[in-house]
This record gives structure tokens, C-alpha cells and sequence, in this order.
């Protein structure tokens, strides 16, 4: 009997219809295997022992003509010149028995491979510890990350050349500040900065603020280093010209008290920029406004300040993409299995009363919170640093799909195990503050430092 032209019409839509079911199906079959949770590796621990040194030292990047802009998925990635210089400032510091350098790049963000090239090229300088953060400007050079994923997601195609430029301004900021260290003094303070953020997602603020100066002996100022969490994207998308967007024009900004200014960025994942007296958000207008409010904090000297450092790392969870879902995470994830980091590092830097505890990641104000809880009072989260394991947002939120979960690689799990990295870090590096003659510092309340910048204007 001969088939009806719809008969064989309908079979070929059904045949057609069930390929890509199979298909889906086969690729979320778990066929790559779970990652269990680990105990956290700390591979190093080194603890100073004697007086605090320190030196300090900025390079700019060297970038060709027509250099890649990163910061947005784009279809053009050439930028059209260069709005500030942009570059690295590295602070070396030391005590008998440990030699830490840390680095503020006016980057997107840090890879691992990033980190690996500096460490190599600085490798005679013999440090017991190398930390590399980003700004997280998202006007700044690209191109620096050999990752197709990366690349897609902000950090432009990747080009040899770029890679060599960031790299060899690294490089150069750290030599600079490992050949200038001499005994120094140190002082700190912590406030708030509750005018000058935001919550996206109409959460919690984090607006801790953190600052350090060091001093020559005698009091000649060295070097600022500050941390707050906001995102730099007051340039926009539409923006082509290279800049460290705000935290750049903080960094090199005319700052006779500060000395060579470094920045970090705090628990950012959530967190963006305002202004108190509203009107457009620009990198000067904020930045002015950020130089005041740590301008007005309350520093207070640390007598014999303990320096300590810890460096680790912690196993993954498997992808889960959050910015798909439910039907397509499962393929995704084995697709995306390889792509991704399988471990995470970690480090702590113990610097009087003060641990900065590094993750690779922008968590949220709410994990940045419950992390700081877990470690200890004095610490303080440093986000982007050492590697880029994307967002890391809450379990609720990213089961119930809301806040930063499109965002996220690695699902709910992945703030826990970061967590417990942390914790690890920071357990290395602290000691009873009694025992220092330390104690822990107060904070000024945003209203306070508020107050007193206004008075500075």
C-alpha cells in the first residue's frame, strides 16, 4: 500500500524532532566524573620573624597600537586609543623567613596561566609568595588569556603580544619593589563606605572598607593599600578607549599621605558603584569621592606588626552553568567540564591585625559575609585574585535562579568549598593577637568617615 504524502511528511518531522532529543539526552548522561570535596591543600605557610620591610613599584603596560578592550562580550574587540594609562603597582614585603609580593593590574581579571608566566619571569627573586589581583576595570587592555571561554566572556581573543605586554609590566612593578625594601612602619584602619555602593540586586551592601600605609622610618610615606568592593563599569559598554575606569584613576591620583597607592577589590559579585550627591557616576567624580572617604579614616599605628602567608587550593565542584536551564545544565556541564578550572587556589596574607584572604572569584556581599564569619574576625575578603572561577552566589539563590546564578560556573556548592579553603588559609597565618601585642582594630562607622570627608572638601 503506498504512504500518504503526509504520512512521510509526519515521520520525517518526528525523526527530525527526536535527533536533537537523543542527542541531549546522550550528552547529559554522566559521563564525566563528580568531584568530590576535599580536604583543603595548603602547600606553603612561611611566617616572618623579625622587623616588617617593605618596597614598592608601578610599571605601565606597553601596549601596541589598536590593543584589544576587554570587559563586555563584543563584536569588535579593537579599541580606539587610550583614555588612561593603565599598568601594575606591586608591593614586596618582608620579614626574616618570608618574602610576599602582591600586585594590583589594572586587568579584567587574573588567569591562572597569567599568574604562572609572572611567577616564572621573577622566579630569581626567590619570593615565598606571589598574589595577583585585578582592579576588574572593564575598560582595560584584553587579549592576555589564551581561553576560548575567556575570551568570549570579556577578555577579548587572545594575541601573543598582549599576553607579553601584561606580563612583562608585572613583572617589571615587582622587580622594581623587590630592589627598594627597607624597614617601614605600618598603620591601618577600617570604616565604612556606605554612600559610595550599591547593591544591583537590592540586597545587602558590603561597603567594608580596608586600608594600610606604610612609612619609611622617620615617616616619609611608601605606599596605600585600600579595599572596597564596586564594580568598575562607570565608562559603560559603548566605551572603546582603554582605562583602569575608576580604581584607575584612584591608583594615580596625586596622593602625598598615601605614597604608591595598590587596590583590591572586596566582595564585589553584587556590589556597584554611587554617589552620595547623585548626578553621573564618572571614573573622577568617584574616585575623588573614594580618596576622601580614606582620607578621613582613623589610622592607627601597629607596633611590631606579625607577617604571615599561606597559599593552597581546594577541588571544584562539576560545572553547572547557571545561565541555562534546568533541561540543558547537565549537557552543558560535560561540555563545559574541560574548559573550566578543576581547582581553585587559595591564599592568606596575615599583615598585623589584619588577614586578606584571596579567592579567585567575585562571591556576593552574602557568601563574602558568611566567609568572614567562618574565618575570624580581622579578615577581610580579596576578590579576583590568582585565577577566575566566575561568580559565587548563595545555595538559595542559585536554586531558586535568582541574583548573580547567570553568572555562576559551578552551582550551589561552590561558596562552601571556597569556604573551607579560606578558612584553612587563614588558620595558617593567625596567631593570638595578645601574643603580638596586637589587638583588634576598630572600625569607623560610615557615618563617621562621611562626616569627616565632607569636612575635607
Amino acid at each position: 500500500m503506498k504512504k500518504l504524502p503526509a504520512t512521510r511528511a509526519l515521520r520525517g518531522a518526528a525523526i527530525a524532532l527526536a535527533i536533537p532529543v537523543i542527542v541531549l539526552a546522550i550528552a547529559s548522561l554522566p559521563w564525566r566524573p563528580e568531584r568530590p570535596e576535599e580536604p583543603a591543600r595548603i602547600a606553603l605557610a612561611p611566617c616572618g620573624a623579625g622587623a616588617l620591610s617593605a618596597g614598592v613599584g608601578e610599571a605601565a603596560f606597553t601596549l601596541p597600537n589598536e590593543a584589544p578592550i576587554a570587559g563586555f562580550a563584543r563584536l569588535r574587540w579593537t579599541s580606539e586609543g587610550i583614555r588612561d594609562p593603565v599598568g601594575a603597582r606591586a608591593l614586596v614585603l618582608g620579614a626574616p623567613g618570608c618574602r610576599i609580593a602582591l600586585v594590583s593590574a589594572e586587568l579584567l581579571v587574573v588567569p591562572e596561566e597569567l599568574v604562572a608566566a609572572v611567577r616564572a619571569r621573577v622566579e630569581d627573586l626567590a619570593l615565598d609568595g606571589l598574589v595577583l589581583a585585578a582592579t576588574h576595570t572593564h575598560a582595560g587592555p584584553g587579549g592576555y588569556w589564551d581561553n576560548l571561554l575567556g575570551e568570549r566572556i570579556g577578555a577579548a581573543p587572545y594575541e601573543p603580544r598582549m599576553r607579553e605586554a601584561v606580563v612583562a609590566g608585572i613583572a617589571a612593578a615587582i622587580r622594581r619593589a623587590a630592589g627598594a625594601v627597607a624597614p617601614v612602619e605600618l598603620e591601618l584602619a577600617r570604616g565604612r563606605a556606605d554612600a559610595l555602593v550599591r547593591n544591583r540586586g537590592g540586597g545587602a551592601k558590603d561597603a567594608r572598607l580596608l586600608a594600610v600605609r606604610l612609612a619609611r622610618r622617620g615617616g616619609a610615606p611608601l605606599a596605600e593599600l585600600a579595599v572596597l568592593a564596586a564594580h568598575p563599569t562607570t565608562l559603560g559598554k559603548r566605551n572603546r578607549l582603554i582605562s583602569g575606569d575608576w580604581p584607575g584613576r584612584f591608583l594615580h591620583a596625586d596622593a602625598p599621605a598615601a605614597g604608591v597607592r595598590l587596590f583590591f577589590q572586596g566582595a564585589l559579585g553584587d556590589q556597584s558603584v554611587a554617589l552620595p550627591e547623585g548626578g553621573p557616576v564618572t571614573p573622577e567624580r568617584y574616585a575623588d569621592a573614594f580618596s576622601r572617604t580614606v582620607d578621613a579614616l582613623r589610622f592607627q599605628r601597629v607596633a611590631a606588626p606579625a607577617l604571615g602567608f599561606a597559599a593552597g587550593e581546594v577541588v571544584l565542584p562539576a560545572p553547572a552553568p547557571g545561565a541555562l536551564p534546568a533541561l540543558l545544565r547537565a549537557a552543558a556541564g560535560n561540555l563545559a567540564y574541560g574548559a573550566v578550572p578543576a581547582r581553585a587556589p587559595l591564599a592568606a596574607l596575615r599583615l598585623g591585625p589584619a588577614v586578606l584572604a584571596f579567592v579567585p572569584g567575585e562571591p556576593v556581599a552574602e557568601v563574602g559575609e558568611a566567609w568572614r564569619d567562618e574565618a575570624g574576625p580581622g579578615t577581610e575578603i580579596v576578590s579576583l585574585a590568582g585565577g577566575y572561577v566566575g561568580y559565587v552566589d548563595t545555595p538559595e539563590q542559585i536554586e531558586a535562579r535568582r541574583g548573580e546564578t547567570v553568572r555562576t560556573y559551578y552551582g550551589p556548592d561552590l561558596a562552601a568549598r571556597l569556604g573551607h579553603g579560606i578558612e584553612a588559609a587563614v588558620a595558617a597565618v593567625r596567631a593570638d593577637p595578645a601574643a603580638r601585642g596586637e589587638a583588634p582594630l576598630p572600625r569607623d562607622t560610615g557615618a563617621e568617615a562621611a562626616a569627616r570627608a565632607a569636612g575635607g572638601r
